[in-house]
């Protein structure tokens, strides 16, 4: 009897196969992605709580997941929008003044999550889906007093949080809606006394709901000469050895 030659179904087969109609092309499937087995674990974190809290190094894949799981989520209609949110702080470098309107201020902050989404899905239904509202950059200054219901709400750069915006975004969670917020506590651009993720991690840790996710060096899956440096910087400033800013 001749066996069969049917390969594993995918990740992105089982949810094209689940999905429902979105309201755009029907091609808007997740483009062919390979998951470690630490992120896949990740996307279990989050899909078993309320609020996940994830943390890392740079290069660990932490917005691409939560990228990744806005659009499986999209594509399974789990919720009715993708809200993206990020502190507006500069890494370091001034710019100064910005010309433009407000979207055209805020637009470069948002630029790691757009060039992560056009990764995953065609650019032409991503701009459909921004333009309809369905996914939504948003400051966290204009989140005050507002309620998302059945909404995936993404923090990003959670370092650059104090604790009243790590609050106030928290806070603003309606009924059905999923909570995920990413950082990497080492390298933060504000004043190290305003750094909160960690104390907000401490005080969150233990409620039912909230899943806490570390990644670690090892993890990192850009480029790995990452990983020496970032060791090499970590062991530095643990002994206190780096350059002072002069602010």
């Amino acid at each position: 009897m001749a066996k069969r030659n049917r390969k594993a179904e995918t990740e992105e087969e089982k949810i094209e196969r689940q999905a429902k109609p979105l309201g755009v092309e029907s091609d808007n499937t997740i483009r062919s992605i390979i998951l470690s087995d630490k992120q896949k674990e990740l996307i279990e974190t989050i899909e078993k709580n309320d609020i996940t809290i994830c943390t890392g190094p740079a290069g660990t894949s932490k917005t691409f997941i939560d990228c990744y799981y806005a659009v499986k989520s999209l594509k399974l209609n789990t919720f009715d929008k993708v809200l993206l949110t990020k502190p507006i702080q500069e890494a370091g470098e001034k710019l100064g003044f910005l010309p433009g309107d407000i979207e055209s201020k805020i637009d470069p902050h948002y630029e790691s999550y757009k060039i992560t989404f056009q990764k995953l899905m065609k650019k032409r239904i991503f701009e459909k889906l921004l333009k309809e509202n369905v996914i939504e950059f948003r400051p966290l200054a204009f989140m005050r007093g507002a309620t998302f219901d059945n909404s995936l709400m993404i923090l990003d750069e959670a370092q650059n949080c104090d604790i009243r915006q790590l609050m106030l975004f928290t806070t603003r969670m309606g009924n059905k809606s999923k909570v995920i917020i990413s950082g990497d506590l080492h390298q933060y651009d504000i004043n190290a006394y305003h750094v909160a993720l960690q104390f907000f991690v401490n005080m969150v840790r233990d409620i039912k709901g909230i899943g806490v996710f570390e990644f670690e060096q090892a993890d990192i899956v850009r480029n790995k000469i990452l990983i020496e440096i970032t060791e090499r910087y970590e062991k530095l400033k643990f002994d206190e050895k780096l350059p002072r800013n002069k602010s």
